[in-house]
């Protein structure tokens, strides 16, 4: 659906067969793409039997030793996503293992190098080097909100000097590609190598035992597949779950309640799972405030801010829209809470809870809603310095693009396997939930470059329940507006 900031649009997502839910990961096949008209492909039986690589063969080269230079966070920093890009060697982690092993087979396959060096700020680095003209790295992942102001500095190159990565294919995240395409200018992308951004998609977990005990009429797993999980159907079901535990008659943080955590974790993936996009782009490319005259996008904010006002559904913790997390972590091992959000990447400190944990996206608008969006943001992207010769720019790309091959079949049904092991039953159950949330994760600048500015500003209403969303928008436009100007001006003046 293309975007116009002259219509009214309802869901501001793409609808792509991408995000459309597919039983099983290892086996997912392309779908967005028709198969290319040559003599490889000769039937339908034949055609469904090949993957998407397949189809779209890589060429395999002999690169005399050429050395790709990623240049990357350091373990102890950006600890919130997992950001490794090489192991020195495999050690029994599932996931360090595939790495390893993905690495060391391309390096093997195009007689190359793949190297990191790790740093606690990239982006700070990067700018050093870029302005000292020093071409020290190739590939640098840098945090999504600081994205903006590197290629506004005329810092970084666009994608199109990397003729073997293909940016349609399933190993790169299309959300990502769309949204960090300005003008036409592709600054930045997300693909499969990494696993931060993935680890950052926003998902709800559940207390088996609680939902098992309260005799719902519904199975949660089937509403998500049967498309019937939406806000209306997850405010039911949480209604049932405040209990005044010691009979104080004040709900507070010793009782019970349906849901807590973090305001933007919580409310900001409400509202992006019912397809509200802060930012969009127009069909020349250029970005827009997409809330101001968006009838939707005002009745999304007001839907979920009605369906919890008075209703004891969700427990404020903190008077800040981050905040909130942790403590809440402690109430859901501690059975004081239904369900729980959290970034993929946290649910490993879930280990020791003393029962069995279930694991949903965030629900839909409504039925007519046609895919799931899971938000992801705060995880780093992958950025091309300036100072990338035009001569390494060939083999670098080939190698990128391996890269992210490879870990579309091998990396990230690996990272799938480990989070299914971590409180889950290796079921169809959970493995159909974390294909969707994997095929669901949606960009918007909104979340990734300008969040100060309008998502935490919208989710300051649900921290303070004050629904003034109409008048807030009128207020942020010509602020948004500005920032976005500013934007499209300094791109303009650092094009080449």
């Amino acid at each position: 659906m293309e975007e116009n900031k002259n219509e009214k649009t309802h869901y501001l997502y793409p609808s792509s067969d991408r995000y459309a839910v597919r039983s099983k990961l290892r086996q997912r096949t392309f779908a967005n793409n028709p198969p290319p008209q040559n003599g490889d492909v000769t039937s339908g039986s034949i055609e469904s039997e090949k993957t998407e690589a397949d189809l779209y063969p890589l060429e395999v080269k002999n690169l005399d030793g050429f050395n790709l230079r990623f240049y990357n966070f350091d373990p102890a920093h950006l600890s919130w996503a997992l950001n490794t890009l090489d192991a020195a060697e495999e050690n029994g982690d599932n996931v360090n293992d595939a790495i390893y092993k993905r690495n060391r087979k391309i390096e093997d396959m195009y007689n190359c190098k793949i190297t990191v060096d790790e740093v606690e700020d990239t982006a700070s680095g990067f700018r050093t080097a870029v302005f000292s003209n020093d071409d020290l790295f190739d590939i640098a992942m840098i945090v999504d909100e600081k994205v903006a102001s590197i290629y506004c500095e005329g810092l970084s190159s666009t994608w199109d000097i990397l003729p073997y990565v293909d940016l349609d294919r399933s190993w790169w995240n299309k959300s990502a590609s769309d949204t960090f395409s300005i003008k036409g200018n592709q600054y930045a992308a997300v693909g499969d190598y990494s696993l931060s951004m993935v680890t950052r998609n926003f998902v709800t977990l559940f207390n088996k035992s609680m939902i098992e005990d309260a005799n719902l009429n519904d199975n949660l797993y089937d509403l998500v597949r049967d498309g019937k999980w939406t806000l209306d159907k997850l405010i039911e079901i949480e209604k049932q779950f405040s209990r005044d535990l010691n009979g104080d008659g004040v709900l507070d943080g010793n009782d019970q309640w349906a849901v807590s955590g973090a305001v933007k974790l919580y409310f900001g993936s409400l509202i992006t799972g019912a397809g509200v996009k802060y930012i969009s782009t127009d069909k020349d490319g250029n970005p827009y405030f997409a809330i101001p005259n968006n009838e939707f996008a005002i009745d999304v904010f007001q839907k979920v801010f009605n369906l919890h006002k008075g209703e004891n559904i969700y427990y404020k913790m903190s008077s800040d829209v981050h905040a909130g997390t942790n403590e809440s972590r402690d109430m859901f091992k501690n059975g004081q809470l239904a369900f729980q959000g959290t970034a993929l990447k946290s649910i490993d400190q879930y280990r020791d809870a003393n029962f069995d944990i279930g694991i949903l996206p965030y629900p839909k608008y409504n039925e007519e809603q046609g895919n799931y969006y899971t938000l992801v943001s705060n995880g780093a992207v992958s950025v091309i310095p300036k100072t990338l010769p035009e001569d390494r720019a060939e083999n670098v790309s080939i190698i990128l693009e391996a890269l992210a091959r490879d870990s579309h079949y091998n990396l990230i049904p690996t990272y799938r396997e480990v989070v299914l092991k971590t409180k889950y039953t290796r079921d169809d159950d959970s493995a159909d939930m974390l294909d969707i949330i994997f095929q669901s994760s949606v960009f918007d600048l909104g979340l990734s470059v300008f969040p100060s500015e309008t998502y935490y500003k919208y989710m300051e209403c649900y921290l303070n329940m004050n629904d003034n969303f109409a008048s807030l928008t009128a207020t942020l436009e010509s602020q948004v507006q500005n920032k976005i100007d500013g934007l499209l001006k300094a791109i303009e003046e650092n094009v080449d």
